[in-house]
């Protein structure tokens, strides 16, 4: 069917900019189920049952998509994210925090991969990790602040790994690992610290 005189073309959204309406929303209508979901431990069958359980009934959160495809990880850094944005003191909390020593990863293979790296990012610059989530998503400012981490994205890196990092997946959790910081730091522990 030929395209008619004047329709808009859809705009092209980048994916975590959607994923993050969603967490926001979600957010909104189920915060004790967010909570419990930043709750679990990352990469456990808990996290996954949480995650599938929080997703269910929030239709209303997909704003006219068919539906929203996210992996768990996804799912709990946007999440993560929309709650460091949304409740000012435990963004007091996440501006406090000093850098902390961490030890460079072993781990070197899917996400136990990059939830290490992420913690290890978050924690020896969380400055850097707060101005990576205040970036757009897929902009120059994300790209640039990905690489503000400097030092860092080596020091974190698993000895002999090159990995071609991808930024979405390392914002997720970096942001993950960014809000269990600032909630251990605010007295609310977080076994994820």
């Amino acid at each position: 069917m030929p395209a008619q005189a004047g329709a808009a073309e859809p705009a092209l959204v980048p994916k975590q900019q959607v994923v993050s309406e969603f967490a926001a929303c979600v957010l909104e209508q189920q915060p004790e189920r967010v909570r419990a979901l930043l709750a679990s431990e990352q990469g456990s069958d808990e996290e996954r049952s949480v995650a599938k359980r929080l997703m269910e009934g929030t239709a209303s959160c997909t704003r006219g998509r068919a539906f929203i495809t996210m992996r768990t990880g996804e799912a709990r850094g946007a999440l993560a994210e929309a709650v460091l944005k949304a409740d000012a003191g435990l963004a007091g909390y996440a501006d406090g925090l000093a850098v902390q020593d961490f030890a460079r990863p072993t781990e070197t293979t899917g996400r136990k991969f990059v939830i290490a790296y992420g913690q290890c990012l978050a924690a020896r610059s969380p400055s850097q990790a707060r101005a990576l989530i205040a970036t757009d998503y897929d902009s120059a400012a994300e790209r640039d602040a990905m690489m503000g981490f400097d030092a860092a994205l080596k020091d974190c890196m698993p000895t002999g790994l090159a990995y071609q990092i991808n930024i979405r997946d390392v914002r997720n959790h970096v942001a993950s690992a960014l809000y269990d910081r600032a909630l251990a730091a605010s007295g609310g522990g977080d076994k994820n610290a």
